[in-house]
């Protein structure tokens, strides 16, 4: 599949979408790193700091220079500021063969003309892959006083989506469960299709008490929570507490302040992990055939150089791993990533509770939704898809009527159905690699 899927991108601007845990993120970074092979010049974007770093790359904020703007309108008065940068972006995208950007259904329809208007400039030649599923979280309006929502919502409803027509690929294969009538539960809920099957079925998962043990995760909507339960159990425990910092290096010196703040802030770690002998922790990334992002372990050792982990009766020595902050430049003739700033910690993070946001991209096995304060479009699926295995899941509502609350927030936006059955989609069933 990875072989046609090359060959399409050649031709064609691609996006690549499908439910949660279909793998299309790792496609994406097995299309990168053969473009990469290749000798193809490549940037990668993320449309928020949490999809930026997963995938490695850099903001579109940041890598286009668009600083608060949210139109051409406000672009063409802030460019004035910014014209030393524009060269250096011109001469980037002139130079680009592929240009990935993830998490697409987070790209609203100005923010999409507004990356269309700099390609047209640089003139830029190469291909674009979009990744992501505008099921799933939608864009986010910012104006003083509280949130606008634009007529023209969604990526797809622009100008340059109609310009860039991309061929869309749908991954159906599910990497992350094996239960087959989970998987069409979760197809029925990511379409907002909540008839009578989906009703009782997730009224049985209410009744998975069993997961309402000391292995399960806790997902939450909010951070208060999920905080104040993580520091809660960590306190239940005896023993010293362990403040781990992250080791942190400067590479430039011009960097503000703020800009490091949300970097940090978008990091699947924290800079300070609190922990303690015995202390429940997530993987919070892949290393093959060691752990999975997602997968639980039990702190046995702590050291400034390793951790011990124990996870499936073994122990696992986790060692650091390098997140760095980076910006393209051209040097030699070629796009490279230049480091602004860079810190080494280990990535583990307490596996008492976690936010919905927080969780995408992990597979969890032993999970409890809290469905309280669920308030977004798609968060419901967003959570409930996180999850390995249906037997291990359990729904919790504290108050209210259970039925009338899930008809309430498992919701799309028309725009969005109407987007998937009335776009060209090729959909493939195979298995990714």
């Amino acid at each position: 599949m990875l072989n046609k899927i090359e060959e399409l991108s050649k031709s064609r601007d691609l996006l690549l979408t499908g439910g949660g845990g279909v793998g299309k993120s790792y496609l994406a970074m097995e299309l990168v790193k053969n473009a990469k092979k290749n000798a193809q010049q490549v940037v990668v974007l993320g449309s928020t700091g949490i999809s930026a770093v997963n995938i490695n790359g850099q903001t579109i904020h940041s890598f286009f220079a668009f600083g608060i703007c949210g139109s051409l309108d406000e672009l063409s008065k802030h460019d004035r500021y910014v014209k030393s940068r524009l060269l250096e972006i011109k001469k980037i995208l002139s130079k680009c063969d592929l240009l990935v950007i993830d998490e697409i259904s987070m790209v609203s329809a100005s923010l999409l003309d507004m990356i269309q208007y700099r390609l047209r400039v640089a003139n830029f030649r190469g291909k674009i892959l979009f990744v992501g599923d505008f099921f799933q979280l939608p864009p986010v309006f910012k104006k003083r006083g509280g949130t606008l929502m634009g007529e023209n919502e969604y990526a797809f409803e622009s100008s340059a989506w109609e310009f860039i027509n991309p061929l869309v690929i749908e991954l159906t294969k599910t990497k992350r469960t094996k239960d087959g009538e989970f998987f069409e539960v979760l197809n029925k809920i990511r379409w907002a299709n909540v008839d009578d099957k989906v009703i009782n079925y997730l009224n049985i998962l209410r009744n998975n008490i069993a997961s309402w043990n000391q292995d399960a995760t806790i997902l939450f909507a909010r951070n208060k929570e999920a905080n104040e339960m993580n520091l809660l159990k960590l306190q239940e425990l005896k023993g010293e507490l362990i403040l781990v910092k992250a080791k942190e290096k400067t590479h430039v010196k011009s960097l503000h302040e703020n800009k490091i703040k949300s970097w940090k802030n978008s990091l699947p770690v924290s800079c300070t992990l609190n922990l303690k002998i015995g202390a429940k922790v997530l993987f919070c990334a892949n290393k093959w055939g060691k752990y999975y992002n997602g997968e639980r372990g039990v702190v046995r050792e702590i050291s400034d150089d390793f951790i011990l982990v124990e996870k499936d009766s073994t122990l696992v020595r986790v060692e650091r791993q390098e997140y760095v902050m980076s910006e393209n430049i051209i040097l030699n003739d070629n796009i490279e990533e230049k480091p602004l700033i860079s810190i080494e910690q280990f990535p583990l993070k307490l596996a008492y509770a976690i936010t919905i946001h927080k969780s995408q991209g992990m597979s969890i096995d032993g999970l409890v939704c809290n469905i309280d304060n669920i308030f977004e479009k798609s968060q419901f699926y967003v959570a409930i898809s996180r999850a390995i295995n249906p037997k291990k899941l359990l729904l919790y509502q504290s108050y209210g009527d259970f039925d009338r609350w899930i008809k309430n927030i498992i919701k799309v936006s028309p725009k969005v159905t109407e987007f998937y059955k009335n776009y060209e989609v090729l959909k493939i069933e195979e298995d990714i690699i």
